[in-house]
């Protein structure tokens, strides 16, 4: 059982690796295969987790945390930008425009008639 969590989580920390690897490239499609692959492994570390008996080792569940805070450093600034993007596109779907009362209205929305 042991063997078993150890292999598992040296599996999530290859795939971390892969991960940065990928990042670093800008391999947007790797990226999407990894985190579908990281989330399998998560599931099959998960009853390992919750068991009190298990003792998971300690240096891959670190190498997994400094590479996890490490991948997440690399994502904030697509995040950010992203981000952006989508503020951007969303203000330019709710453009307003100054009607003939000098009201503000929404571009698409009905005017009032007199």
């Amino acid at each position: 059982m042991k063997q078993d969590s150890r292999a598992l989580l040296a599996e999530f920390v290859q795939s971390l690796h892969e991960e940065s690897d990928a990042l670093v490239r800008g391999d947007v499609a790797q990226v999407a295969a990894l985190a579908s692959r990281k989330n399998d492994l998560l599931q099959r570390l998960a009853p390992f987790a919750r068991r009190s008996d298990t003792d998971l080792p300690q240096d891959l569940l670190r190498q997994a945390k400094e590479l996890n805070d490490r991948n997440a450093l690399l994502l904030a600034p697509r995040l950010v930008a992203t981000r952006a993007r989508l503020d951007a596109l969303v203000r330019a779907g709710q453009a307003t425009v100054y009607g003939a009362d000098g009201m503000t209205r929404s571009i698409g929305a009905p005017l009032a008639r007199a």
